[in-house]
């Protein structure tokens, strides 16, 4: 993902850092990698806790991340994070929130293609309140938090959609990589 924007993309923050995967991997790849998470115990390079009024420098990162993070707080909090997010970034930001769906999903591998092809079929639980996780206030998909009240959060905040898509083997995962106006 963060790779396919090549050369545009040189100094990065990851919110959310869990294991630090993703930094060692943009580590390796060269990429200057700034870390940030509410928890002080996962040594980030900056403790940032986004339910909160927060301040990151502007101008100083080309993309910004987090995935699976903006749910952990109310919804009117996490526009305001986002706002605060698109702000920051010079460039992009990339985000993944939980899309809770019912789904079904095949995926085909055929002798004559190189890589396999995915079919799947994604209906939103509009019937239902209840997030999968009980930490989530809220989640795509679910009553009052259809697909397109977020992206309006998305464009509210001054970014646009460059790209969006969900992770076939895990339909839970929504990414989306936004460009700033």
């Amino acid at each position: 993902m963060t790779l396919s924007l090549g050369s545009q993309v040189k100094n990065v923050l990851e919110i959310g850092i869990f294991n630090s995967l993703l930094t060692d991997l943009l580590r390796r790849t060269n990429y200057n990698v700034t870390t940030a998470d509410i928890d002080p115990h996962l040594s980030p390079d900056i403790v940032l806790d986004l339910a909160q009024d927060f301040t990151l420098p502007e101008n100083t990162f080309d993309l910004i991340m987090l995935f699976q993070v903006l749910e952990h707080m109310p919804y009117e909090q996490s526009e305001q994070a986002l706002q605060r997010l698109a702000a920051a970034t010079k460039k992009y930001l990339i985000i993944s929130i939980p899309y809770n769906t019912e789904h079904f999903s095949i995926q085909l591998k055929l002798s004559f293609t190189n890589r396999p092809r995915h079919i799947f079929i994604n209906i939103p639980k509009f019937w239902s309140q209840k997030p999968l996780c009980s930490q989530h206030y809220w989640e795509m998909g679910l009553k009052d938090y259809p697909k397109e009240r977020i992206l309006n959060s998305v464009a509210k905040a001054g970014l646009k959609v460059k790209q969006e898509f969900i992770d076939p083997l895990n339909p839970y995962h929504y990414f989306l990589v936004l460009q700033k106006n």
